[in-house]
């Protein structure tokens, strides 16, 4: 006796072919993507202790998600970001974004002591609406410290703001991005 097999069940070489070209060019418009850092500024020269600026510097666009958190790792492993001709200004690095061509969040990342921490990308979108739920009472609690005073609890809670919404991967990088934060946490 044989059990009836609906011709949906396998997809011939054409069909593979084309549907791996096809992602293929889905993924080629969405490319290169590009790199940058969020960094805390400030020179070093006592009498300017107080001016401390936030500054976003542009790491360089990449071909593809491993080379990207490479280059990301390297650039701030010094706990450095290189200042260009201001050479009494230090830039320490503080989050790392990846974007698409689109500008789409690929991929982002707190950095400590010289390290980047990926945040984990979103698995649904129910899970990214809860996020976005978060990271918004997280603001609200931050504008509220400083609107008593306190600049520090402020300063921290809008760091756990920005590590959620890191969290908000495009829904076309997830499982890459994901799949790329699970073999970093190996690495």
């Amino acid at each position: 006796m044989t059990a009836p097999i609906p011709q949906t069940a396998f997809r011939g070489p054409g069909n593979n072919l084309i549907g791996g070209v096809l992602a293929r060019l889905r993924l080629a418009g969405r490319l290169p993507l590009r790199i940058s850092c969020n960094c805390r500024a400030h020179w070093d020269d006592p009498a300017l202790d107080q001016l401390c600026i936030n500054r976003e510097v542009d790491l360089g666009t990449y071909v593809d998600l491993a080379a990207a958190m490479i280059e990301a790792r390297n650039a701030v492993a010094s706990g450095l970001i290189a200042a260009g001709r201001d050479a009494a200004l230090r830039r320490a690095p503080q989050f790392i974004t990846i974007l698409d061509a689109e500008h789409c969040l690929v991929l982002a990342g707190d950095v400590q002591t010289g390290l980047i921490r990926w945040c984990a990308p979103v698995d649904s979108d129910a899970e990214a609406r809860f996020v976005v739920s978060e990271a918004c009472g997280l603001r609200t609690k931050a504008r509220a410290a400083t609107d008593v005073g306190d600049p520090a609890s402020a300063a921290a809670l809008l760091t756990r703001a920005r590590s959620l919404e890191g969290r908000l991967v495009d829904p076309f990088w997830r499982d890459l991005a994901a799949a790329a934060v699970d073999l970093a946490l190996v690495a």
